[in-house]
């Protein structure tokens, strides 16, 4: 590494040979890096979203391709059956660890970030928000504690055929909840409980609730977040075009903010490319609210046709 022979800060790409460098200060330096480790936990918590809505994506896909089976196939063999609900009940064991992990790195992502802006406590008062209104949001996490210390988080499938209209049916799957199995047992919060009457429940109404809340109390942190998210990217995108612009060939493959010890040694290296910022930005775009979610759902129902203008 000839090419650099002083201690300082630079803008350079880490590579072998010479390259272009431009000198910064340790202000600069320190703002790179800060603005850096930010945008990496905002990445990471939204990564971790991304992971709960496929969670979601899952479960329901299940349920659509079982009621697709019920109305091609006909098979209701008692083994038939029954891995189907055992398979909606690993998806639904699967959905629920994935929001307790969302909601517990969440909130350790903000806690993280520099300067604290009191992100995390505003975090924790959204959720506390949503719980507090929404049954379906109480009901899923008192469910996910018991499916973490005593069973699984399903107790019953049915299948089902309605006519629409005259000529059309319709084949739908639902899970179920038996309360009874949850009466007395500590590891299901009893308060939630006696909210509800019902000795047999319905999951995906109060599935999708929850599914509702969670998506408001996301959205509750990116609009926290979303100046400063703007200000830490646009710290990024300046410090690659400082050294794009003084840069006789332009080249960004390997840029990285570093800080140079003597002999060339590499203290600190602070990488910068779009990749991560783009990232983060189809992420939020991609999954913007689930808030339609209690009131909507997905059908094959033949549409008719439109008439020709």
């Amino acid at each position: 590494m000839r090419w650099i022979d002083e201690e300082g800060y630079f803008l350079a790409i880490r590579a072998l040979g010479q390259h272009h460098r431009v000198e910064i200060d340790q202000a600069r330096f320190e703002e790179i890096q800060t603005a850096s480790a930010n945008l990496q936990h905002i990445l990471a918590l939204e990564e971790q979203w991304a992971a709960v809505i496929q969670n979601y994506m899952e479960l329901e896909k299940g349920l659509l391709e079982a009621a697709l089976r019920h109305m091609v196939m006909a098979d209701y063999e008692w083994q038939t059956l029954h891995d189907w609900q055992l398979s909606f009940a690993v998806r639904m064991a699967n959905l629920l660890s994935s929001c307790r992990a969302y909601l517990d790195q969440t909130t350790h992502h903000l806690g993280s970030l520099k300067p604290d802006g009191g992100d995390a406590t505003a975090f924790k008062e959204a959720r506390s928000r949503e719980y507090d209104t929404r049954l379906g949001y109480r009901f899923m996490e008192a469910m996910r504690n018991y499916s973490q210390h005593r069973g699984l988080p399903l107790h019953g499938s049915s299948y089902a055929i309605s006519r629409q209209e005259p000529d059309l049916l319709q084949y739908s799957v639902a899970t179920s909840i038996d309360l009874s199995q949850l009466q007395g047992d500590d590891a299901f919060k009893q308060t939630v409980l006696a909210e509800i009457s019902d000795e047999e429940l319905s999951v995906e109404p109060l599935l999708r609730d929850y599914m509702a809340g969670l998506s408001a109390v996301h959205l509750k942190a990116r609009n926290l977040l979303k100046e400063r998210v703007a200000v830490w990217m646009e710290v990024i995108r300046g410090a690659i075009a400082q050294h794009v612009d003084s840069s006789p060939d332009g080249k960004t493959p390997g840029l990285s903010a570093i800080e140079l010890g003597k002999r060339n040694a590499w203290l600190q290296t602070v990488h910068l490319g779009e990749d991560m910022l783009q990232r983060i930005e189809i992420l939020q775009k991609r999954h913007r609210t689930l808030e339609r979610v209690p009131s909507s759902f997905v059908s094959g129902a033949p549409r008719p046709p439109k008439r020709k203008r």
